[in-house]
């Protein structure tokens, strides 16, 4: 059996797939929504549960960017506290994976509100946490803001060739 070494780039390449993946299944899922109401012109504003939503839906959004600031910066100083960098790039995806969910669930319930109500007014906020989401696209330098390496870190980091154990 053959082992496979993860080295920095692959690395990289996997949390970006992840990432793309998880934009894109939001940005389809809204143009689904979109080609599926037809009926735009007439809204439902004025149902109980749609006047809900009014609150429920900022509510959501603001909540998700806050525990996703949140979890995202206490486990991310608990990783800073660790010496193998091994142990805070796994630690690192597991960050990022949590994150990103974090922006996506708001999203995509925003979403579902607007396939319920058809008031299109809630795809300003699927699209400021899709432009969060790409925003916070996993990158090396994005890594090394977060995890605050020392200089050797940073330069196994920077080699893509560098070997993940």
């Amino acid at each position: 059996m053959e082992i496979h070494q993860q080295t920095t780039k692959s690395y990289f390449k996997m949390l970006s797939i992840i990432h793309l993946f998880l934009v894109l299944g939001i940005v389809l899922f809204g143009l689904v929504v979109i080609f599926i109401i037809t009926d735009f012109q007439h809204p439902d504003n004025d149902s109980g549960l749609a006047k809900l939503f009014v609150y429920l839906v900022p509510g959501m959004v603001i909540a998700g960017i806050v525990a996703s600031n949140m979890i995202s910066t206490f486990r991310l100083n608990a990783l800073k506290e660790n010496n193998d960098l091994n142990v805070k790039l796994k630690g690192y995806s597991e960050v990022l994976i949590i994150r990103y969910m974090l922006l996506e669930f708001p999203s995509l319930f925003a979403l579902v509100v607007i396939f319920m109500t058809s008031n299109m007014n809630y795809l300003v906020y699927a699209g400021l946490l899709v432009v969060l989401l790409i925003i916070k696209r996993p990158t090396i330098k994005l890594a090394i803001a977060d995890l605050k390496p020392d200089q050797k870190e940073i330069s196994f980091l920077e080699d893509p060739n560098s070997i993940i154990n």
